[in-house]
Formats: structure tokens, sequence, C-alpha cells
């Protein structure tokens, strides 16, 4: 523990000492989805937050593989702060000089490839989230809990024990707080869903977790059909943010998380907010009439005031593949906007990842699993009624198409150059590749930036990265949370 916490104190000395004399912290924690925060906490994949934003872990339910990541440029004009010559990365697999990132081990006795989450509070602290099995022959999972607080990692401290893992995501409220959401709860009778309500757990001290079921039934969330209104399966995949110290939570209800057409294509997004002792959920997207499968993964951010997610949707079961790309926005009155689609996607794996700028606006990326095509859109608006029509958004522009990689995409945007980065995993530099049978001496983690309209990448780690998280300090350096495929233990990459 000792060696780990001088690594890291001089790894964060070394960002200080880069840092621009204009560098001004913005007052609260920046966003892995870049820009700036008014007071709350950031997470992965969210852009600039005004009281926290989603960090979502995504959902596999015994050991699947979810990368993805963030992104930072390789020279091309961007100012000091934003962006690190590259060093000679290519996209076929050609001779990379070190990576730009110096990277610490967090958690080597976790040994599974199960969800992270990573968000960003007030004065850069840092903190992971993730899953570890108790033991090899175990069913329990503890999620757990590791801080960084100017440059001192602290002990693993345990949030939760549960048995299903279908995601988890971490945010910080205003004042600092750390809180993760995720399947928690009891079983509601039910013989497999042993969790299955919507829980929240916040840290109320050192080594100290408190968890609050936020809701428990699909009733809650009154929709007015009789589908939509039924079932105990709720909480799946969520995202969280914070809007000072008032949680929200996206999630998806699975109703009784068993018949394809009634529960997964049924299937409702929803969202809850408040605080222990007092939640308030509403619908998001009801599917108990359409039968669209809302809410399969979820990406949230706040974008001034308010909460905007994407999701995709997923038939047929409570975690795999998804499809298309939709988004919506929270409206002033509570009320949410009419899911858009903004881009139709046959095989999106885990998701698209959203992030918002004051400046920029919305950008979304998503992985075109069947091409292994990674791809970038965005909304260029910044008031409350824009990105709400697809003329509104950007034809996508392709950022990776090339091997079997792309995959896990997490999208950022920098608080300093309100340029887009995204990071992914690239499984094999030759196509056909699928998601067991990755190449290891293949394996990448890498961030590509746009610059002047010109995507550049760099290396992060050449033994690569499984779904990778990445958030902004506010020097303008990124951090990445990330697990090593060949073993499950919990990386963290700092930029130099």
């Amino acid at each position: 523990m000792r060696r780990r916490c001088l690594t890291l104190c001089l790894l964060l000395a070394l960002a200080a000492c880069k840092e621009d004399d204009d560098a001004t912290p913005d007052g609260g924690s920046t966003s892995d989805g870049g820009g700036t925060s008014d007071g709350g906490g950031t997470s992965d994949g969210g852009g600039t937050s005004d009281g926290g934003s989603t960090s979502d872990g995504g959902g596999t339910s015994d050991g699947g593989g979810i990368p993805d990541g963030g992104g930072i440029p390789d020279g091309g004009g961007i100012p000091d702060g934003g962006g690190i010559p590259d060093g000679g990365s290519t996209s076929d697999g050609g001779t990379h000089q070190e990576p730009p990132f110096t990277r610490l081990t967090l958690d080597g006795t976790a040994n599974e490839l199960q969800p992270l989450a990573l968000a960003v509070g007030p004065g850069d602290v840092l903190g992971v989230a993730y899953f570890s099995r108790v033991t090899p022959t175990s069913a329990d999972y503890e999620i757990r809990y590791i801080q960084v607080d100017n440059g001192q990692v602290s002990a693993t401290e345990k949030v939760a024990t549960v048995q299903r893992v279908y995601g988890l995501s971490l945010a910080f409220d205003s004042n600092g707080r750390p809180a993760v959401a995720y399947l928690g709860g009891g079983s509601d009778q039910s013989v497999f869903w042993l969790q299955s309500d919507t829980a929240v757990a916040f840290r109320t001290g050192s080594n100290q977790w408190t968890e609050s079921v936020a809701v428990r039934l699909s009733n809650e969330a009154l929709s007015g059909n009789p589908v939509s209104d039924s079932g105990f399966l709720v909480g799946l995949n969520p995202s969280l943010v914070f809007q000072g110290t008032q949680a929200i939570v996206a999630y998806r209800d699975g109703h009784n998380g068993q018949f394809p057409q009634q529960d997964w294509a049924g299937s409702d997004l929803e969202a809850v907010t408040g605080a222990p002792g007092s939640w308030s959920p509403r619908i998001v997207a009801a599917g108990g009439n359409n039968r669209q499968a809302y809410g399969g993964h979820i990406s949230m951010v706040m974008a001034d005031g308010q909460p905007a997610l994407v999701h995709d949707q997923m038939f047929g079961g409570a975690d795999g593949s998804g499809a298309n790309v939709l988004f919506q926005r929270r409206n002033a009155d509570g009320s949410w906007t009419q899911p858009l689609q903004v881009q139709s996607v046959s095989n999106t794996q885990r998701g698209a990842s959203l992030a918002w700028d004051p400046m920029r606006g919305f950008g979304i990326a998503v992985l075109e699993r069947s091409v292994n095509r990674l791809t970038f859109t965005e909304c260029t608006g910044t008031t409350a009624t824009e990105c709400t029509v697809a003329a509104d958004w950007t034809t996508p522009d392709p950022v990776y198409e090339s091997g079997t990689g792309g995959w896990y995409p997490s999208l950022a945007i920098d608080p300093r150059t309100h340029e887009p980065s995204i990071a992914f995993y690239i499984c094999s530099y030759t196509a056909g590749a699928n998601e067991n049978s990755c190449k290891p001496s293949d394996d990448e983690l890498r961030v590509t930036t746009r610059s002047q309209s010109i995507w550049r990448e760099v290396l992060v780690d050449s033994e690569g990265g499984w779904m990778p998280k990445m958030a902004y300090l506010s020097t303008g350096r990124r951090v990445i949370a990330y697990r090593l495929p060949a073993n499950g233990s919990l990386m963290l990459a700092l930029e130099r």
C-alpha cells in the first residue's frame, strides 16, 4: 500500500506540474465526458455536469466483457493541457512509442472481467467502483470502492454484496459524497432475481456505506398501462447523476424478468429522483404498449441543470447486445421528451456513450458491432429545446473501422478545447474476431481525439483495457480506470 500511495502521489504531482497557468479549476468536478461541473461529481461517459454525471458500468450477468474508454490528441494543434504527441500510433497495429499515460495497479486481486465505474468529485477526488467475486467458487460478488484523494489511495471498501451483476454507476454529489447505484434490495420472492430493486448506496464515512432502496415495484412509476405497471424487477443497468445533493437514477424496468414480450420487449425506461427516505420515480419511455424494449443500456449526463440520456433497445433478455441509439432529455417541468432515434444501429454491443459540453452541446459515440465501425455524431445546440429532432444531429462521422476494434466506446469532451475524445478497445488487428477470441498480442486500449476535423489516436496500454472508464481532472488531464483482459486486474492510467 505504501508503494502504491507514493507512486500515485508522484503521478498526480507530475500532472500538476504540467498544468498551464491558465488552467482554472471550475469549482467542481469534471466529467469524463468533459466540460465543467458547478458543484457535483462526474463520471465516465458524460460531458460536463452541473451536479454529477453517470459512470455507467455496463451490465454483464456473469463475467461478460465490456470495454470502453476515453481519448487524447496526438499533437494536432491542441493547446497545452489537451494535446500530447502520440508517439506514432497506427490503426493497423504499427509500432508505438511509450504511451503518454502512466499506469498503476489499483487491485491486483480482482480477477474477473466485471463492470466498473469511475467518477471525479470536487477537488479532483477520484472514485472507482467495481464488482469482485468474493471467492472463486462463491455466488457472491462484492461491490467495492477505492478512492484517491490528494494522491493517497484508500484501502478497498465494501459497498454491498450481491449475487446478480447487472451494471453499476458512480457519481459524487455537490458536497463531494460518492454514491453507487446498482441492482440491489431484496428478491420480492423471486427465485432467480435475488436482487430486484433500484438501490443507491451512499458513503457516510470512511468504509461506511448505507443502502437506500429507491424503487421496489414497477407500479411506483405509473404509466397507466397494465404491462408497464406490473412487476418487481426494477433497477437494471442503472445510470446515476446528481443535481446538487439530489440523486437522479435512470434504470430499466424489466417487470417480472422472464418473458420475451411482456417483460423484455415491454420493458420501460424510468428515472427516480430524490434522496434516502424521499424518492420520486417517473416514466421516461414506456414500452408496455409498443414493445420497443427501452432502456437496454443507459448513459446519462447533466446538461445545463437537467439530465439527458441515450439508451438502446434490448430485446430478449436483461443483458446482451442492444440496437439503435435513442436520445431523451428532461424538461423543466420534470417530464421527458419522447424517444428520438438519433442513429440506426443493428448491434450497439453494450450501448452508446453520451457526453455534453456547454460550448459544443451533446456528442454520442457508438459502435456498429456487425462491421466494427465506431462513429461519432453531435448536436451543437445548447438550449433546453434543441437536439430533440433528427435534423439537429450531424451525420455520423466514422472514427475507427479496422480489424476487430472500436469496441465499447467511451466519449469525453475536453473542458478546455471542447473537442471530443473516444476511448476504445482493440480485440484483434484482423477482422472476424469475437468477444471470446481476442488475441492477447493484439489487445490494446487506445484513445482518439478530434483535432481540426481529424481523428488522431494514441496508445494507452499495450496489454489492452477491458471496460475502461475515463474522466478529466480540473487540470485538463485524463484519468482512465479499466481492467486487464488477461487477468481482470483493476488498473488506473493517468495522462502525463
